[in-house]
């Protein structure tokens, strides 16, 4: 079962940046596509959608959307190709906590090291701590942290001593069994992991992905 935020400790920071190398020594250049997010190498790649958020509060997959607007989908779909005038857009650069609950467990169960694994946060967030070493990929930059698997949702801002959560922009285990990629400027997450991790997180309640490749498309 999932745990609330208020149940995980979040990450710590971390300034020795040697368990990154291998992510910014293979993912692509700026216009690379899905590959400027993800390392080369995984068996598979998927995009998991965020979901749009009526004014009702509920979550609502694309596909729904799509089925009640009856446009044309397809996996490199942007939403407003599926969306009718009234559709709230789907939010940015950070997972819904739902989405995020369901995913985190799906993660660790496709790992050897599910307590060890590590968060990249936007050096641009405002409360973020950016002094010491980043992370440098083509297009961002990123302070580390590591924890379990399920730290990543309580990664956010406690500047105010109100909790705001924002989920991790770039993470993945120890073993690197899986990577994920959440750009601040995207309505979808980026996945590349095994084939089964795949299957599973098509299964997987809660969550919409759809089959990506390193050259998709972003935007």
């Amino acid at each position: 079962m999932a745990r609330s935020p208020d149940e995980v400790q979040p990450p710590h920071r971390i300034e020795d940046l040697s368990s990154a190398r291998w992510i910014e020594e293979s993912v692509g250049g700026f216009d690379s596509g899905v590959h400027a997010l993800l390392p080369s190498g995984f068996e598979a790649y998927v995009r998991l959608l965020h979901p749009s958020e009526p004014s009702d509060g509920r979550f609502e997959r694309w596909a729904e959307v799509a089925q009640r607007s009856g446009r044309a989908w397809h996996p490199l779909v942007r939403f407003e190709d599926v969306a009718g005038p009234d559709d709230e857009p789907p939010w940015r650069g950070s997972l819904p906590e739902p989405v995020l609950a369901a995913l985190c467990p799906v993660l660790a169960a496709e790992t050897g090291t599910p307590r060890q694994c590590l968060f990249g946060l936007w050096e641009g967030w405002g409360w973020c701590d950016d002094n010491g070493p980043i992370v440098q990929l083509s297009g961002r930059a990123y302070v580390l942290y590591e924890g379990p698997a399920e730290a990543a949702m309580a990664t956010g801002d406690r500047s105010a001593g109100v909790f705001f959560p924002q989920s991790p922009n770039l993470w993945w285990p120890r073993d690197r069994a899986w990577c994920v990629a959440t750009d601040v400027d995207l309505d979808s997450t980026y996945i590349g992991g095994s084939a089964r991790l795949a299957e599973r997180l098509a299964g997987a309640p809660g969550i919409e992905v759809v089959p990506a490749a390193l050259d998709d498309r972003l935007g």
